[in-house]
């Protein structure tokens, strides 16, 4: 008689969503190859373009090359130049830096002028990729200042494509949330100079203890160039690539119940 062995199969049930979300599409060569690098070898599942950027062609070009990366708008009011003459915020070279949040303390942010920006930057994303963008964030999370998310929050409710919501700027400046296509945590920890694919996981645990269904993180993975040199933070741009391209990770995110997926055609949970 066959001798037949009983085999114990745990089945884990991958019920709960996880956009990994690598930041600064385009800001540079490294940038742009860094994050292609940990989507098709890592756990990156989507990324957000600066298409006020120099180097932002070249990442549509990239972008051509690996058709299946999910891409959205990463809204830029803190760096180089707008695509509109944006009066409010640029500076005396005609370019904008961090002053933004000094200038919104003092009531200076003139939402038509922001409006009129964000319409030009979501237009150039079209033109660059040839679709509409994933969804939409921001460069340096300017989105979630109180005086501007409800403006940018109003134009994705009106393209019909899911935002980024940081619940914890929310909570503390107490917005109201009028738009259903977002995760329902974002945790921008995996950042800084004491980067590990443990800390990495405990976001993951963080999540599950609070017991949402969708989690998104934010990334930043680059090689390094001249450009990238110029950041403060760059090499934990380097880190990360080495965490996010881990060969383990799938399988630990996988036991934690998370499905990799991305903004992508969204549905509230």
């Amino acid at each position: 008689a066959p001798l037949i062995i009983g085999v114990a199969i745990q089945v884990i049930e991958m019920h709960k969503r996880l956009i990994i979300n690598a930041d600064d599409f385009g800001l540079c060569p490294a940038q742009s190859y860094g994050i292609v690098e940990a989507f098709e070898h890592g756990v990156v599942s989507s990324t957000t373009a600066m298409v006020n950027s120099p180097a932002i062609e070249h990442a549509a070009w990239l972008a051509k090359r690996f058709p299946d990366l999910p891409i959205g708008l990463h809204f830029v009011l803190s760096w180089g130049k707008p695509l509109s003459p944006l009066s409010c915020l640029v500076n005396a070279q005609g370019e904008l830096d961090k002053s933004i949040w000094q200038k919104n303390e003092q009531g200076l942010l003139v939402a038509r002028e922001i409006m009129e920006e964000l319409r030009q930057q979501f237009d150039r994303f079209v033109t660059l990729f040839g679709r509409l963008p994933s969804h939409i964030d921001s460069h340096h999370h300017v989105h979630m200042l109180p005086s501007l998310y409800p403006l940018v929050e109003a134009f994705a409710r009106q393209q019909g494509i899911a935002m980024r919501i940081d619940r914890e700027e929310v909570r503390r400046h107490g917005l109201t949330v009028n738009h259903e296509l977002s995760c329902q945590r974002f945790d921008s920890r995996f950042y800084g100079e004491s980067l590990t694919r443990d800390l990495l996981l405990q976001l993951l645990d963080d999540a599950n203890e609070q017991g949402v269904n969708s989690l998104e993180i934010m990334c930043h993975p680059a090689f390094i160039d001249l450009e990238v040199q110029r950041s403060a933070y760059h090499q934990p741009r380097l880190t990360e690539l080495a965490i996010l391209t881990d060969p383990a990770l799938p399988e630990l995110i996988a036991a934690r119940g998370y499905c990799l997926t991305s903004y992508q055609g969204w549905q509230p949970s």
